[in-house]
């Protein structure tokens, strides 16, 4: 797709607006995590036979695999689509930013997920940390192996340290970048539409 020299003209987001825009898309988050425990809870519900008999087994492995899997998998196919297809989340369209490639084109799907898995604080959420230490909890249960406990911890430690990375990039970086950002060669502009 060829570079919108328009777009690529467009000042960088400024700090506030991008917390701005986190904030709002914290709150998006919320509600997937709300949605994917009610269904979860709901499995739970409709195989105890609403309480009257405990649940089997796997009943609470697929309470798990939904607020887990679900969560986490729902958060990224929405935020990565979005962010693809129009170049902004939620909160980003709210507040009226959008992220380009560095030359001003479109991000496309391939960079959206590169910029998405490069410690995105949306997905290195601290709303989203019980929900990983649950899982780290629950694989290491179920293989009582010390390199998957250690593998846990460490990915733990990346939803504590990502947020912090971020806005510490984008507090030293002159053009405003965060870290996933220059990872992924991405810049974050005011929508030229507003």
């Amino acid at each position: 797709m060829p570079a919108d020299t328009s777009l690529a003209t467009l000042p960088a987001a400024r700090l506030n607006a991008r917390i701005s825009a986190y904030l709002i898309d914290s709150a998006v988050l919320l509600g997937f995590i709300l949605v994917f425990f009610i269904v979860a809870g709901l499995i739970l519900l409709l195989n105890s036979d609403f309480g009257k008999q405990d649940a089997p087994d796997s009943a609470y492995y697929a309470f798990m695999a939904v607020l887990l899997g679900g969560t986490i998998i729902g958060w990224t196919l929405f935020n990565v689509a979005l962010t693809a297809w129009r170049g902004q989340t939620i909160g980003k369209y709210i507040i009226g930013i959008r992220t380009l490639s560095d030359d001003g084109a479109a991000l496309g799907a391939g960079r959206a997920c590169l910029r998405w898995i490069a410690l995105h604080p949306l997905l290195f959420h601290p709303l989203l940390l019980p929900v990983w230490a649950t899982f780290a909890l629950f694989a290491t249960f179920l293989t009582l192996s010390q390199a998957v406990l250690v593998i846990t911890l460490a990915v733990l430690l990346l939803w504590i340290v990502s947020p912090v990375a971020a806005i510490a990039t984008l507090l030293l970086d002159p053009s405003r970048r965060a870290l996933h950002d220059r990872l992924a060669g991405t810049i974050v502009v005011h929508d030229g539409k507003r």
